[in-house]
């Protein structure tokens, strides 16, 4: 039992179930579409067109997460197929949802306590004199810093496996959190090698996204010294404009990458809940 354990346990349900990648794909295809879109569209219908889109891909992520984390733990014992996507995530869409909205809102309330705890420190500061802002503020705002990263990470290592504890246990929305909080609790070491592997795999995937959304939004730089208005076509703007066939084929490779890493992530956290709980028994 453990995070080794569980990446063979990923690896051969990967080589057994390509299925799994096929249903990572379109997840990541719905996921990118909005930022696709607007890299691909002109700056004003882009604005238009994010904001609907948006909203709609955060009221399908329940959908696709459920979706996703069934077809792993079918292909954990055997085939995954499309039809237990389908079905679990229709079953499972309300209290994910509900889930999710519960994650979201705690952690925006403990931001907003720490928002509020920083702009007051630093209202101390200036009140009490510029000597102040730069040793007691600075300080305060540290010690605020770490406090906030404690506020922060340790419900998110706590809590990490509540979708896992819906789908894979069948669980209310209390009882997911509940059942998260005493996996990790139990396997703390192991859940800290996991949580290490899941924040590199996170990593790639962010760095993708950012490269993706940079690569596409490459081309307005201040203009050189003495490029007026009248200055000829690329003249000024430092990086050359993209073409729209590149732009397509970057972002695919994108997508692709992406499902890869979305399918090893979501089999690998089903693998390490399912293993880690005999641990609770």
């Amino acid at each position: 039992m453990g995070a080794i354990s569980s990446l063979s346990t990923t690896g051969r349900t990967l080589a057994r179930n390509s299925s799994l990648f096929g249903a990572a794909f379109v997840v990541t295809l719905v996921s990118f579409l909005p930022t696709g879109l607007s890299v691909l569209l002109p700056p004003p219908t882009a604005g238009v067109v994010m904001v609907p889109l948006s909203g709609l891909s955060l009221l399908v992520v329940p959908f696709l997460t459920g979706g996703l984390l069934s077809m792993a733990r079918e292909g954990l014992d055997g085939t995954a197929s499309f039809e237990t996507f389908l079905a679990g995530g229709r079953k499972h869409y309300l209290r994910l949802l509900a889930a999710i909205v519960l994650f979201v809102v705690l952690f925006g309330a403990i931001g907003a306590v720490l928002g509020i705890a920083a702009i007051a420190a630093f209202a101390v500061g200036v009140g009490a004199g510029s000597a102040a802002i730069t040793e007691a503020s600075l300080v305060a705002l540290a010690i605020l810093g770490v406090l906030g990263v404690l506020a922060v990470g340790l419900p998110v290592f706590f809590l990490q496996f509540y979708a896992a504890a819906v789908v894979v246990s069948d669980l209310g929305v209390a009882a997911s959190f509940k059942r998260s909080a005493g996996l990790v609790r139990r396997n703390l070491v192991s859940a800290l090698g996991y949580s290490a592997v899941s924040l590199a795999i996170g990593a790639v995937g962010g760095l993708l996204g950012v490269f993706f959304t940079l690569f596409g939004g490459a081309g307005v730089e201040s203009p050189a010294p003495g490029a007026g208005a009248g200055a000829g076509p690329g003249v000024g703007t430092g990086v050359p404009e993209v073409a729209p066939g590149v732009l397509v084929a970057v972002g695919a490779a994108m997508v692709v990458l992406t499902a890869l890493l979305s399918a090893f992530g979501v089999t690998y956290q089903v693998a390490f809940y399912d293993d880690c709980l005999d641990s609770l028994a």
